[in-house]
């Protein structure tokens, strides 16, 4: 399979687990929607939640930066980290979420690297993670 064929095929299936994770969110699902994040993280980083958690922010991005995603893959994989932050935000477990939400800042920032694109959305989860 050509490679441009396999990339679009994975950012249809971030979509999808995208929209998943957010529609078991606010079903009141988190735990479910955090299994589908731990699964998705596994297959692109062969990390599991709890693996990437353990890690230190440089050593995490030292990893995603390994794998040289372009922005186009980095921005769902934000999304879907941002997803997980406001998964754990609904559990109130205050200490996993703000270390998601450092790892989900990372990827944030590495996004903007990649793509030169202003994007107030972006702006404004960054902004949110910042603060949180």
């Amino acid at each position: 399979m050509p490679k441009e064929d396999y990339l679009m095929k994975y950012l249809e299936k971030l979509g999808s687990v995208i929209a998943a994770m957010l529609g078991l969110r606010l079903k009141g699902a988190v735990g479910e929607a955090i299994r589908v994040s731990d699964e998705t993280f596994g297959e692109l980083l062969s990390l599991s939640l709890d693996d990437i958690l353990k890690l230190s922010d440089e050593e995490f991005e030292s990893i995603v930066e390994k794998e040289n995603f372009t922005a186009t893959l980095l921005e769902p994989l934000a999304s879907m980290a941002f997803q997980t932050y406001l998964c754990y935000d609904q559990l109130g477990d205050m200490q996993t979420r703000k270390a998601f939400g450092k790892k989900a800042l990372i990827l944030y920032r590495l996004l903007n690297k990649k793509d030169k694109t202003f994007s107030f959305e972006r702006e404004a989860i960054i902004e949110e993670l910042e603060n949180s």
